[in-house]
């Protein structure tokens, strides 16, 4: 009879051992498991910082219906689109832009981008600048959610140095919701470089295609000057 408690016992011992190491590789399981939070975007610039660009754009034109969009041609008038770091706090880059025109005209902005979220002062907002040191694979926006990441990762020659710059491209296409047969499109393609140590925008190609009428546009956006490093 005492056998037999003493057997009993043992076997609760043994089970309730079990339940417990049950319960603690489940508990490793689902910490192994979770993902690691993402960190904000932390800036690579700093006050002070100034980039300038250049701007060109360019159509192709398939028949004589194909006309381009009122304004596409100010982009041909650049002389030249400067952007000036004012201040740096967390996540947020704030800025001045002025985008100078070849007949003396300026248009003068002051604006911000939260690197981390992606949010920005307007839709108009100059926002291709990005967090310092992503890899590939990355996060463009490190807590935002359009999941963008970083595609491609490449050294390019500069003046005197050459620079990592990391890269991104994305297409989407939109139909014509005026058209009720939904069969007129556009398809838009975005790349963008950037350089990796300031995640300061090196160059940006926007593609548009159009079916209906057949068109292309093309609009270019190149770093021609920077007071970090020498472009040319």
């Amino acid at each position: 009879m005492s056998y037999s408690q003493k057997k009993n016992s043992s076997r609760i011992y043994v089970i309730v051992g079990l339940i417990v190491a049950l319960i603690v590789l489940s508990a490793a399981l689902v910490y192994m498991v979770q993902p690691v939070p993402a960190k904000p975007g932390v800036p690579g610039v700093k006050v002070g910082d100034v980039f300038t660009y250049s701007i060109h754009s360019r159509s192709t034109l398939g028949s004589e219906e194909a006309v381009e969009p009122d304004g596409f041609n100010q982009f041909n008038q650049t002389d030249y689109y400067k952007v000036a770091i004012t201040d740096v706090e967390d996540s947020v880059v704030s800025f001045t832009t002025t985008w100078r025109f070849i007949n003396g005209t300026e248009i003068v902005n002051n604006e911000w981008v939260d690197l981390s979220f992606g949010n920005k002062t307007s839709d108009n907002t100059f926002w291709p600048i990005y967090a310092s040191n992503l890899k590939k694979g990355d996060l463009i926006r490190p807590l935002g959610a359009d999941g963008l990441t970083v595609d491609y990762v490449e050294t390019k020659p500069y003046a005197d140095e050459s620079r990592v710059r990391n890269g991104w491209s994305l297409q989407d296409v939109f139909f014509d919701t005026t058209d009720e047969t939904m069969t007129r499109q556009r398809t838009e393609t975005n790349t963008v470089y950037f350089d990796k140590e300031t995640g300061m925008l090196d160059i940006l190609t926007n593609v548009q295609g159009y079916n209906s009428p057949q068109m292309n546009l093309v609009i270019t956006w190149q770093l021609i000057d920077s007071s970090v490093w020498k472009v040319k």
